[in-house]
């Protein structure tokens, strides 16, 4: 059945002697010989190793390069591990999800995201000629609202200008399968075969019972009359662990509150938890976030979602797999990141406060919830359970979301947001003239379905595009300005750019927070909630602080009061608060916090380029202000200290604690002695070898490290005692 030396190969170095039925029908319709394929399996059904296949023939037939991307880090970083099995066969791998201004490393197969792949094609489009496979996770992510036109765009771009290039799609849920294969010129594999299969439930509270769609039922007993708990206890009973989804952190964080206090009920490692609970107090999160998730842990339970920072969620994920954890309440996003399998998924909620409604949530989203019961190798079979809220009778619910039909995928590209990116990208590539620019759009699925207004759209696109001074137009032959060219190179959303040039307009004072609040008011950042009586107290606080703000907001609503307390986040940080201070006081979790330190570092750094090439930027100094306030968000740190941080290990708090001892600059530090170095609180030796190595003084470097070491080992000896 596998006809390439390169395939066999990867079987033999994978231990694979049989093969699933998707990775089967994928070679009889020509994975190897480069064709398109959109795979649409459950999960675990053996859709990564028909991209592999993909992967590896096409660079032993057309020693191109293999492009995978997917919708969040957390899968790319997943991927790229299992990826390593490449560089068994001579291949190189690398992963890059980082700055968009930069491109992709030199490497064979280079595991990406859909943003950093678009904004590395309009940076290199050469890249386009080296460009052999590209495979696309999650390919139903082109239906969504906030993301899917950037998706379907950046693929309408490859389908139409990458001659010759496979494209390998998958998903797990892809209803309208036939008409996305289309669009992407390729052959559709459905299957819902699943290794472990799995049975699809309600649980009726009143009755105390599992009704599963294929008519059996279970009873399930109630010691705790808490159905996230009972539903726990009950599969721990078998040896087998729970992932409960709810809708909302809030609610995640309850119920393993609730649950923690029923441990003695639940079934798991209590030693291992342990362990990881000391993982847990050994990072270096938020001291309150660590002690509350070390207690949790240490009870067999844990919350889990996007507020938490990253290192937070791999300790939680890692824990759950080695049966340390009975059960971890979380939101959707773990569904949609990491593969993180379960005896038994309970989705405890299945309504979602949108806009102030109660909705319900999508057959498609509870497919993707349902899809991670079964741990292949380890269940015969795996369950998916929702719990029926009182207000709706249980045959309904199976009705609607077990036995209905998940909704189909559609283009989310009616809008100008993602036409003008997309247009703005293709002129920075290459592709300058109007009827190049249509003939791109003509190939995205908004216009497969029925989408006859492409036309008037990017017409509309390109008008505002000239009236923003991005690109200019000579008989329909389009040119980026100057500020266009930074504008795509940093990879910002275009609409940012006139309401940045309107702000600074505006203002009278130009500040370090005003500057962070103009950043804040952009469509690139992420907001904060912000409660009626918190907006008050902003409001008061601006107003003490930096009330040339007020210059800027005609009326306080929702978005100006979500940028105010971005900006006074962001101030506080830069002024060296402490984060454990930044969170408490303005109720932001650290995982935000850190994605809005990211995005604002990313944001200044590229309007103080925009402004540095527009001509209508009055104020010279700007753009270098900017740059500075980046490092100063990257670090945290008041510009009094930036020199210091060059030095590799210095943070922002020992910096401070270096400064406020008198080593003010490096020349400072240059001519300091070891001994005065560690004799400040906080300096420890081996961060005196790090300041030693860093000025070439090698001899006192190697001193200071064999300390460090033989302080260690007496500090490990005690705590074995």
């Amino acid at each position: 059945m596998v006809k390439t030396d390169g395939s066999r190969k990867l079987l033999k170095l994978l231990g694979i002697r049989c093969l699933y039925p998707i990775q089967v029908e994928a070679l009889e319709k020509g994975v190897e010989k480069g064709k398109n394929l959109l795979v649409a399996s459950p999960t675990a059904s053996g859709k990564t190793l028909v991209a592999m296949f993909s992967i590896v023939s096409s660079l032993e037939r057309t020693k191109g390069r293999a492009f995978y991307i997917a919708p969040l880090k957390s899968i790319a970083f997943e991927k790229y591990r299992d990826f390593s099995v490449f560089e068994r066969m001579g291949l190189s791998v690398k992963v890059s999800v980082g700055d968009f201004e930069k491109g992709f490393p030199k490497a064979d197969i280079v595991v990406s995201t859909y943003e950093k792949l678009d904004s590395t094609l309009r940076n290199t489009p050469s890249l386009l000629n080296e460009l052999s496979v590209l495979v696309v996770d999650e390919i139903h992510f082109v239906g969504e609202p906030e993301r899917g036109s950037l998706l379907e765009t950046l693929l309408a771009r490859i389908l139409t200008l990458a001659d010759g290039a496979q494209i390998i799609a998958l998903s797990a849920t892809v209803p309208n399968a036939g008409i996305i294969a289309k669009w992407l010129n390729a052959e559709a594999i459905v299957s819902d075969w699943r290794p472990v299969p799995l049975k699809e439930g309600v649980y009726n509270e009143r009755k105390s019972r599992i009704l599963f769609s294929d008519g059996s039922s279970r009873r399930i007993a109630k010691p705790t009359s808490l159905p996230f708990v009972d539903l726990v206890k009950d599969i721990n009973d078998e040896e087998g662990y729970a992932l409960v989804f709810v809708q909302s952190r809030k609610k995640a964080m309850q119920l393993s509150k609730q649950a923690s206090k029923y441990s003695k009920l639940l079934g798991y490692n209590e030693k291992l938890a342990k362990e990881y609970a000391r993982k847990i107090e050994a990072s270096s999160a938020p001291r309150f976030l660590k002690e509350e998730l070390a207690s949790l842990i240490t009870l067999g339970v844990s919350y889990h979602h996007a507020g938490l920072t990253s290192d937070l969620r791999m300790i939680i994920e890692e824990a759950f797999r080695s049966g340390a954890l009975a059960a971890v309440y979380a939101t959707p996003t773990l569904a949609a990141g990491v593969n993180l399998p379960a005896r038994r998924v309970i989705v405890a909620e299945y309504y979602r406060y949108e806009s102030g409604y109660r909705r319900p949530i999508g057959v498609n989203e509870y497919k993707q919830l349902a899809g991670r019961a079964g741990r292949p190798g380890l269940d015969k079979y795996g369950e998916a359970v929702i719990v029926v809220a009182s207000t709706d009778n249980p045959e309904d619910v199976m009705k609607y979301y077990i036995h209905g039909k998940p909704e189909n995928v559609r283009s989310k590209l009616a809008g100008l947001k993602g036409i003008r990116h997309s247009t703005l990208g293709l002129v920075a590539s290459g592709t300058a003239k109007l009827d190049d620019i249509l003939r791109v759009h003509e190939r995205t699925l908004y216009s497969l379905q029925g989408g006859h207004e492409i036309k008037r759209l990017v017409n509309m696109a390109i008008d505002d595009l000239i009236e923003w001074k991005l690109i200019e137009d000579e008989n329909d032959v389009f040119r980026l300005t100057p500020v266009g060219r930074e504008t795509s190179r940093f990879y910002i959303d275009p609409s940012g750019v006139p309401l940045v040039k309107e702000h600074l307009e505006k203002i009278k004072k130009i500040s370090d927070i005003s500057i962070l609040y103009v950043i804040s008011r952009t469509p690139d950042i992420q907001g904060l909630r912000v409660s009626r009586k918190e907006g008050e107290k902003l409001i008061d606080e601006v107003l003490d602080e930096a009330p040339e703000i007020f210059d800027l907001i005609e009326y306080a609503d929702d978005e100006e009061l979500s940028a105010l307390k971005v900006s006074l986040v962001l101030k506080r940080w830069i002024d060296e608060a402490p984060e454990d201070n930044i969170i408490s006081i303005y109720d932001v979790w650290p995982g935000d916090l850190h994605s809005i330190i990211e995005t604002a570092r990313w944001l200044l750094s590229a309007y103080s380029s925009v402004l540095g090439a527009a001509s209508w930027c009055k104020r010279r100094d700007l753009p270098s202000k900017m740059k500075v306030l980046a490092e100063r968000v990257r670090y945290g740190v008041k510009a009094e200290l930036l020199p210091l941080l060059a030095i590799p290990g210095i943070g922002r708090v020992r910096a401070r604690k270096l400064y406020d001892a008198g080593f003010k600059t490096l020349a400072d530090l240059a001519s300091a002695t070891p001994k005065d170095l560690e004799s400040i609180s906080g300096i420890g030796s081996l961060t005196v070898a790090t300041i030693m190595e860093f000025f070439g003084r090698s001899d006192e470097a190697k001193i200071y490290k064999d300390k460090s070491k033989t302080l260690r080992r007496g500090l490990l000896a005690y705590m074995d005692t």
